[in-house]
């Protein structure tokens, strides 16, 4: 078994809110704007250490939906549906272990969703996303900052957040402790969104 699969498994916890704020961040910057993400030109990595190394994993299967306008982010509303078989770090074996129940259990939970809860603007190009994650049948609290730049039909969106796997419960039994895998996660995530129509 590959040393590095549980770093890469508790690397994906976090998937979720990554793509969370992206999306957010589209629909703060058109009010009268319908939005697509450009999955080729977008990036999110789960950053995990295990043994002392990094590795890193990917989400590249999501699904989004996303309402809202530029004078008034706290009425958006976002809906992140994440496929959780296609969370992946390369490798048969490490995917293995990343869909088996002690990480994703991908037979029992197919779907990993965020909801927002609450959307702010603490300052110009700035996005606060508050919301809930749903995560192998459990319910968590998730807040997700992100930064934004728009030029001209594209919006650039990026960030990173640093959690904790064992607050998602991800990484049971023998991978509960950090004797092998850390429990700090890093998420970063650049992606890119463009404009499909205005009315």
């Amino acid at each position: 078994m590959s040393r590095f699969t549980p770093r890469i498994a508790s690397l994906v916890s976090i998937a979720p809110a990554i793509l969370l704020s992206g999306l957010l961040v589209l629909m703060s910057v058109s009010p009268a704007a319908a939005w697509e993400l450009d999955q080729d030109a977008s990036r999110i990595e789960l950053i995990g250490t295990a043994d002392g190394r990094e590795a890193v994993t990917r989400v590249e299967d999501f699904e989004l939906e996303l309402e809202g306008d530029l004078d008034q982010p706290a009425d958006g509303h976002l809906v992140l549906t994440l496929q959780s078989a296609s969370i992946t770090g390369g490798n048969d074996i490490v995917d293995g272990m990343l869909h088996g129940h002690n990480w994703f259990d991908v037979e029992n939970y197919p779907e990993i969703v965020f909801r927002s809860t609450d959307i702010q603007a603490p300052a110009e190009g700035e996005l606060r996303i508050e919301g809930e994650l749903e995560l192998r049948g459990d319910t968590y609290p998730l807040t997700v900052p992100a930064s934004w730049t728009q030029q001209g039909e594209r919006v650039s969106v990026s960030g990173r957040l640093t959690l904790d796997r064992t607050d998602f419960d991800m990484g049971r039994g023998a991978w509960r402790t950090e004797g092998t895998v850390l429990h700090e996660v890093h998420v970063d995530f650049a992606l890119e969104l463009l404009a499909t129509s205005r009315s």
